[in-house]
């Protein structure tokens, strides 16, 4: 963004929505599943329940602390000043004047962050919601390859939850695409869905709405890193 020549505190502000948003979204998916749904999750995870717990728990902090950052830059800015200087104290990092003016200097850019999010509430909610459909999409793939191995017998809501559960448990983890952790769980908890055909189905299930969009990703970044560096080459 900076290399096209996009304001900071614009691609700051537009970096922020979009996680707050995505992230609110599986709060309020877990939320609801574990309000209207304990028993049925237990039914499925059994011992792992302690994985939802924490995905959930971890999903709500991180929300919790971005809101934070906007609405409340003041005690944002404290908190993580005085955690530079504890860091520092204990000789994780240099003392540098430079490195907290700059700390300080970007967490002032949150201020007109909080000042967008006051006056543009009907935009926020839209795009909470397009957010909300695209992971219900994403969280459908389960079904369609559960339809395309020939099986009936589970509904497209009950499938969809089950992987919605998945994605609310992994995705605060500290591991690249929750790899290991997800595989597991999946393997677990659809083991009465699919039967023998388990292992088939998490290799489609995880290669359509994972890896298969690392490539896309890993191809569109090809692509613009091209288109940007023609460009810079054009400008010299």
């Amino acid at each position: 963004m900076k290399k096209d020549k996009l304001p900071i505190p614009v691609t700051t502000l537009v970096l922020m929505i979009v996680t707050i948003t995505y992230k609110a979204v599986l709060v309020v998916i877990g939320i609801a599943i574990w309000l209207l749904g304990r028993g049925f999750l237990e039914g499925y995870l059994g011992q792992y329940m302690w994985v939802f717990y924490l995905g959930v728990g971890l999903n709500i902090f991180c929300v919790i602390f971005m809101m934070i950052l906007v609405f409340a830059p003041g005690l944002a800015k404290w908190i993580m000043v005085k955690g530079l200087k504890l860091i520092e104290h204990f000789r994780f990092l240099k003392p540098k004047k430079a490195r907290l003016e700059k700390l300080e200097a970007s967490m002032d850019q949150y201020h007109e962050t909080a000042a967008f999010w006051a006056s543009h509430k009907l935009m926020i909610l839209k795009v909470f919601l397009i957010t909300m459909v695209q992971r219900i999409l994403l969280f459908t793939v389960t079904y369609w390859v559960y339809r395309s191995l020939g099986f009936h017998g589970y509904s497209i809501i009950t499938l969809t939850i089950l992987q919605s559960v998945i994605s609310v448990s992994v995705d605060m983890l500290p591991l690249p695409g929750g790899m290991g952790i997800s595989e597991s769980l999946y393997l677990v908890m659809f083991a009465p869905v699919f039967g023998e055909s388990l292992l088939p189905a998490m290799l489609l299930s995880r290669g359509i709405s994972y890896y298969a969009q690392m490539l896309i990703s890993a191809a569109m970044t090809c692509v613009a890193h091209l288109i940007i560096g023609r460009k810079e080459q054009e400008e010299e």
